[in-house]
């Protein structure tokens, strides 16, 4: 009778090591806090489609990189504040050409492997405004940034923002 709990407590042990969630799921997210540590949580929106999730960042001040891997954008969400202006630099650390594109906001950047780019853009008021990959989207390369007043769905995307004075 020992030896048969034994086996049972051994199985259900093997059971629960094998049966992750994968980090790629569009339900669950890495999020990088302030200390650097990494923690597992809901994304703070759902888009439609397939996300390759690579965590959600906090903006903090007005730049940002954007690493492009093949098929995935790391951070996958930004939060930011409504109105917020950005310099993104975009990484292309993957072997395909890929691009960073957001309707709502007229931009279209394709970046080569190896590449780096940079788009400056003014963000919306509130709302989720979705960015993706031309090329890799229904593959999951999308995200989003959320800004106030953002739902917990998308795209949802607004209205493009007057554009501010030196260019962006």
């Amino acid at each position: 009778m020992r030896k048969m709990l034994i086996a049972v407590a051994i199985v259900a042990l093997v059971g629960t090591v094998g049966c992750g969630k994968s980090k790629k799921s569009s339900n669950s997210t890495a999020t990088t806090a302030a200390s650097g540590a990494t923690t597992t949580e809901a994304p703070p929106v759902t888009l439609e489609g397939t996300v390759n999730n690579k965590g959600t960042t906090t903006l903090s001040g007005g730049a940002l990189t954007v690493t492009q891997q093949d098929f995935s954008f790391s951070p996958t969400f930004v939060k930011a504040g409504a109105g917020a202006t950005i310099a993104i630099t975009l990484k292309n650390e993957g072997k395909n050409q890929h691009t960073f594109t957001i309707d709502a906001l007229s931009v279209d950047q394709e970046v080569q492997p190896g590449q780096t780019a940079t788009v400056n853009l003014r963000l919306p008021a509130g709302g989720t405004v979705a960015f993706y990959c031309r090329f890799h989207k229904g593959s999951g390369m999308q995200g989003a940034f959320v800004l106030p007043g953002s739902s917990g769905s998308g795209p949802g995307t607004t209205q493009p923002a007057p554009s501010p004075q030196g260019g962006y």
